[in-house]
């Protein structure tokens, strides 16, 4: 089971991970750590990413506190019944009271500009997000005052502070992963002169286009396809979000090449999403005692990794047919082991055929 490096013994290593993590912010961290720590195991690098402190006072964002609710036992369910950019509507309930009891929580934009949050530049860009985050902090303190009571979003304190708009803005874009982009500027279309008429050439031959499909698991079409893809993972959008935060990655600006590669260098993978760095070439390191501790968290989640060399598998792993290759092998009848071993050593750099061809093998013989 991997276990993260980020948990500290006492308060001195508390200061000493929370330098490491944020130099120049290390004092928030650890006061983040001290107030919200409990509910992530204690580990500071989860804290890091969930919490915010604002003029000295710890916050979180409202997804990781419907987090701790859920952690908590408590929750039914809770569920978005209407969502538009004028009101958001949320439905919560707990598992300790009768099965047609159902709290419905309802924040609408009059609210907002009744309590004066309108004119802030965070309301105007993103106010589908902002009525979604405000009545979902909303309920939880209603519903389960008793997971997070004394617990406010950074939305919230940043709306209750003074301070700048933009910085407002762009701590409520951070709490909620969003991103605030200024307007483009508008440009002048150049003219478009007539192309020149070019002598007709006489139409090439067509090739009949080849008959071998190579088939893939996943689309990445676009960023909800993407967001897809790691719901059906059932990976936390915050904690995806976070390693891609890590990174400076906005799923918004990337092509679907560039989300495959995310997804399966960041996300994917246990031990690669919750690392604090890339862990690029970690199966070279000097350390053998770290690179056994990330072989482990492979072997956790991959378990026919266990008797596989991390210098084999490890500049594999973020490929997307050798990553499903892997993840699939933990399904394959015994007879075919030897066959998947030989698999994992040979094959070519996303060979889809061969995953294709392999599992066709195993599972429809």
């Amino acid at each position: 089971m991997y276990k993260s490096i980020y948990i500290p013994k006492d308060i001195n290593e508390a200061i000493q991970i929370a330098q490491l993590l944020d130099n120049n912010s290390a004092q928030d961290l650890v006061r983040c750590h001290a107030a919200f720590g409990h509910h992530f195991n204690g580990d500071i690098g989860l804290v890091q990413t969930q919490s915010f402190c604002l003029r000295g006072k710890p916050s979180l964002n409202a997804d990781a506190m419907a987090g701790i609710c859920r952690n908590s036992g408590l929750v039914r369910f809770m569920r978005i019944s209407s969502w538009t950019a004028q009101q958001c509507t949320m439905e919560f309930a707990r598992t300790d009271e009768p099965a047609d009891i159902v709290h419905t929580f309802v924040y609408t934009i009059e609210m907002a500009q009744a309590q004066g949050l309108t004119n802030n530049r965070n309301w105007r860009q993103m106010p589908l997000q902002m009525l979604r985050s405000r009545v979902l902090t909303m309920g939880l303190r209603a519903v389960f005052p008793d997971a997070v009571s004394g617990i406010y979003s950074a939305d919230e304190i940043a709306d209750n502070t003074k301070m700048s708009d933009d910085e407002r803005a762009q701590i409520s874009a951070d709490s909620l992963g969003e991103e605030i982009r200024p307007p483009a500027p508008q440009q002048q279309a150049p003219q478009r002169q007539a192309p020149k008429q070019a002598p007709k050439q006489p139409a090439p031959k067509q090739e009949a286009p080849k008959k071998t499909e190579v088939k893939t698991v996943w689309s990445f079409g676009s960023e909800q396809e993407f967001w897809e893809v790691i719901d059906e993972h059932n990976i936390s959008r915050e904690e995806a979000q976070g390693r891609l935060n890590r990174q400076k990655l906005d799923p918004a600006d990337m092509n679907p090449e560039e989300l495959e590669d995310a997804f399966y260098s960041f996300i994917k993978h246990d031990v690669l999403r919750r690392a604090w760095t890339d862990l690029q070439d970690w199966w070279k390191h000097d350390n053998d005692e770290a690179v056994q501790g990330v072989h482990a968290g492979f072997v956790a989640q991959y378990p026919v990794l266990a008797d596989c060399p991390p210098n084999i598998y490890g500049p594999r792993i973020n490929e997307p047919a050798y990553a499903e290759l892997v993840t699939e092998l933990n399904r394959v009848p015994e007879q075919y082991m030897n066959e998947a071993k030989k698999l994992l050593t040979y094959m070519k750099k996303n060979d889809w055929s061969k995953v294709n061809e392999f599992f066709d093998l195993c599972f429809n013989d």
